[in-house]
């Protein structure tokens, strides 16, 4: 086996093995050579200086894995200081001796430019023809999961999703509150989201919001113009247990409804037990979980070759064992309550 950094004519191999990783994942689709034909096509615009490292043996490519440094961050939960990324790594189940050499040779990539700490898999940095917004690394995908804990690497940040095929707008009375209803459609500037925006009005402030985009318009899915994706719902603090953000995502599902779309997709954080019920009662259904990872470099994972000289524990001493929750990082909320 030879890891190899990417060239044009790996395209077919690479598309091959995206699609069989992906084959089970939810809101995931095969793509074409045309994928992975350049860096530029596959480039990010949340990182820099990308590389993309293949497996190879026998000539053929039998995994890979994409790596990058993350821009300077824009808001204080996005990853700090500019640490390496991996945006996409695969390998056939069973064949861990590729995925660890994969692994090892982009924490390798990141070590020999500065990089002091590496993020898995995080939401930000995937590629655009991956799941939903905001997916990190699917629970489908058991073996990378336990690549990653294996090597060292701590849960960073949970989203779990929901969908719901065929959705029927749930007939919300208007809650008791003085507000105005507001519907905006808002066009962005080229790589940026359009979006519909459902607001309630207060004496002119915004009280409550629910952001609405039809995948069709922002992601390269097939089924795209037929599906819907609740981006944010919110509502103010004060306001919240008195039926406002059930009214806006009724009313979000309707302006969706009237612009052809007949599914639709919703998330949240891991730790937001309250929203997996509001969105469970509502209609949706569990459709997947996703995990983002990271690891601090100088705590660097044994390799098979430090593992022959390194001596065995004293009796009775304790291993760390890779388990969750991880460590307390700056929270995220999508999603305010109902």
């Amino acid at each position: 086996m030879e890891i190899v950094e990417f060239r044009p004519e790996m395209a077919a191999g690479l598309a091959r093995c995206y699609n069989d990783l992906v084959a089970d994942v939810p809101h995931c689709y095969p793509v074409s050579v045309e994928a992975f034909s350049s860096m530029e096509r596959l480039a990010s615009a949340n990182c820099h200086d990308e590389a993309l490292l293949a497996a190879r043996e026998e000539g053929e490519v039998a995994g890979f894995v994409h790596v990058g440094i993350a821009n300077p961050p824009k808001f204080d939960w996005h990853p700090q200081g500019e640490p390496g990324v991996i945006r996409f790594l695969s390998y056939r189940p069973g064949q861990r001796q590729i995925g660890t050499a994969l692994l090892e040779a982009a924490e390798k990539w990141a070590r020999e430019r500065g990089r002091g700490e590496i993020f898995g898999w995080n939401s930000l940095y995937a590629y655009p023809f991956y799941h939903l917004f905001h997916a990190n690394l699917s629970d489908r995908l058991g073996h990378l999961h336990s690549l990653f804990g294996k090597a060292g690497y701590q849960p960073d940040w949970g989203e779990v999703f929901f969908d719901w095929t065929g959705f029927v707008p749930p007939a919300v009375p208007m809650p008791a509150l003085n507000f105005d209803l507001e519907v905006e459609r808002q066009e962005k500037p080229e790589h940026e989201r359009n979006q519909t925006v459902v607001k309630a009005l207060h004496n002119g402030e915004e009280i409550g919001r629910c952001i609405m985009l039809r995948l069709g318009e922002v992601l390269p899915r097939p089924d795209g113009r037929e599906w819907s994706f609740c981006d944010w719902l919110g509502v103010n603090e004060p306001l919240q247990g008195r039926g406002l953000g059930k009214f806006l995502l009724a009313q979000s599902l309707v302006e969706m409804q009237r612009a052809g779309c007949k599914h639709a997709a919703i998330s949240t954080s891991h730790q937001n037990y309250r929203a997996y019920l509001f969105y469970t009662n509502f209609g949706f259904n569990f459709c997947d979980r996703t995990t983002s990872f990271r690891k601090q470099l100088e705590n660097l994972a044994l390799t098979a070759e430090d593992a022959e000289t390194c001596p065995e524990p004293a009796e009775g001493a304790q291993r760390r064992i890779f388990g969750w929750p991880p460590e307390p990082s700056a929270p995220l909320f999508r999603w305010a309550g109902p």
